[in-house]
């Protein structure tokens, strides 16, 4: 049988440095935004650059989560 994936959702999850802890490493903050499964990657990464023109904090990563159930037919 064969397993097919059905996919759901997809969150963008967009890291910010919000600034510095107190040793002295980066800390970060990220923002996460819903979005369609269907969306290309490139349109969610020009989304994520136009809402960054919005942030007072400088971009760190940008990261697409997919989630899908597995289906076995």
């Amino acid at each position: 049988m064969a397993v097919i994936k059905l996919p759901q959702n997809s969150t963008i999850a967009i890291k910010l440095q919000k600034g510095v802890t107190t040793s002295g490493s980066s800390a970060y903050v990220t923002r996460n935004y819903a979005c369609k499964a269907t969306a290309t990657d490139q349109d969610l990464f020009d989304v994520a650059q136009a809402v960054m023109g919005l942030q007072a904090y400088p971009l760190a990563d940008i990261t697409r989560v997919d989630n899908a159930n597995l289906v076995n037919q």
